[in-house]
């Protein structure tokens, strides 16, 4: 294991502070940031290297919690450089190129932890000072665009200063254990695969559901809408592992292969099919664990937004392929439900297995129904690695099994496309749900007309 330096742009943010240097404090705890490795945060801000570590310890102080261990992180910090980067002014890429030099001695890895908007100068930048070697690698967090035009031009600014193999999309859903676990458990043991297609399986459903409303997110989640945000990046991933065919082994390439097989198998969305096909709502008053809550139109009046976004969103997904032609997967996600959770049930035509649920939070467990005898909680008694540990662990490995390709997103967002082409065609209806709610009854009927329930908790 070789020294290595890790750059985030962006470095003071709240998602440095949050979710990436926890993340780096766990992995340089477990022995996975080799002596000499340094961690240098960049921003606009002039903060002297003493204060950037100090502020770093009190936000794990914060964060971790009873996870939080006073020498780890003083030690932890030791690693921490900082240097104020304003991109737009030469001589300060000129200042980050002699910090790094000689530029290919050791693996970079950079971390885009700034707005897309920046993407463009960050790279052509990178570019320019001979900052991106062979062995560099660029992060970047999804969603990449909001459709398929945005995220072509995305792509085109990043590939000018890097090649498909050193771009880390993140999606941190594909960091989570209970995701990661779906391959474990369709593969690693193999009881299930034979049984795992048309001919057992009777429907798939996914859900997501969210107890909070859109709070300061009221404007980007109005122009995108839940669609965007949550089906086009998390349950697309979900529904990829549970569909895709067997890979030829579990290599990053083959795996990816075969997810962006079931994005161009999925059955298109168009003015014909979609009132069968999609609902989409807004949440209403309601009550939330016993508080009376306003809904999205009262929360977003008097502010410059058009109302137009939809807080909840049911699909039927048909892939049209041997597998699982005829199958339904229903996906399901929404602001302001009853509860908070994210679960897989998998329904079987066959009486010795009736279900299969595989919870992803806020508990791992795998229940079957009936009970067999080797049905057991994933989640153990101890700390859960949180999801951008275990991709940043990846990323230092090199490692992109668990992150999402080109081609994928290409294709996820043609079809996404397709559904807003469809429903803006045919002035598809905004349903209305109850607050604490598990949204509209519209919902309900999409499962009905093939003889299927929602499987509730």
């Amino acid at each position: 294991m070789k020294a290595l330096d890790i750059v985030i742009f962006g470095g003071s943010g709240d998602l440095s502070l949050r979710k990436l240097m926890p993340a780096l404090y766990f992995l340089y705890g477990q022995g996975r940031l080799a002596h000499g490795s340094r961690i240098v945060g960049l921003s606009r801000g002039k903060i002297p290297r003493d204060d950037f570590r100090i502020l770093v310890l009190e936000k794990l102080k914060l964060y971790l919690g009873p996870d939080y261990e006073k020498s780890q992180a003083l030690a932890f910090v030791e690693l921490l450089d900082y240097m104020d980067l304003d991109i737009s002014k030469i001589e300060s890429w000129d200042k980050l190129a002699t910090y790094l030099s000689p530029v290919g001695a050791r693996e970079v890895i950079y971390y885009m932890a700034v707005p897309p908007t920046l993407f463009g100068t960050v790279c052509e930048q990178l570019n320019r000072t001979g900052l991106n070697p062979s062995n560099s690698r660029l992060v970047v967090e999804k969603p990449l665009g909001e459709d398929m035009e945005t995220a072509e031009a995305v792509n085109e600014i990043l590939s000018t200063s890097f090649r498909e193999e050193q771009i880390y999309r993140i999606d941190h859903y594909l960091g989570k254990e209970a995701v990661q676990n779906i391959l474990a458990f369709r593969f690693e043991d193999g009881t299930l695969e034979p049984f795992w297609n048309r001919d057992h399986i009777e429907n798939i459903q996914i859900t997501v559901a969210e107890t909070v409303g859109v709070e300061g997110r009221a404007e980007f989640l109005d122009r995108a809408g839940i669609l965007r945000d949550m089906i086009q990046n998390h349950l697309m991933q979900v529904l990829c592992f549970l569909a895709m065919d067997t890979p030829k082994e579990l290599s990053a390439d083959d795996v990816r292969d075969q997810k962006v097989a079931v994005v161009q198998s999925l059955r298109s969305v168009t003015a014909k099919n979609v009132a069968d096909l999609v609902v989409r709502a807004q949440y209403g008053p309601g009550d939330m664990a016993g508080q009376s809550v306003s809904g999205y139109a009262q929360e977003i009046k008097g502010k410059n937004i058009a109302g137009t976004g939809e807080t909840f969103i049911a699909l039927k997904v048909c892939v049209d392929n041997d597998r699982w032609r005829d199958v339904p997967f229903y996906l399901r996600t929404g602001k302001r439900l009853s509860a908070r959770y994210a679960r897989i049930v998998i329904e079987f035509r066959d009486a010795d297995i009736k279900q299969v649920i595989l919870n992803i939070q806020p508990d791992m467990t795998i229940q079957f129904d009936p009970p067999v005898v080797h049905e057991a909680v994933v989640a153990e008694d101890r700390r859960i690695p949180d999801a951008y540990e275990k991709l940043l662990g990846d990323v230092m490995t090199g490692d992109q099994s668990y992150f999402v390709r080109h081609d994928e997103i290409v294709a996820s967002w043609q079809w996404i496309d397709g559904i807003r082409k469809a429903w803006d065609e045919t002035k598809l209806e905004i349903h209305d749900y109850t607050s604490g709610s598990m949204g509209p009854e519209a919902s309900d009927k999409i499962l009905a007309k093939s003889g299927h329930k929602w499987v509730e908790n």
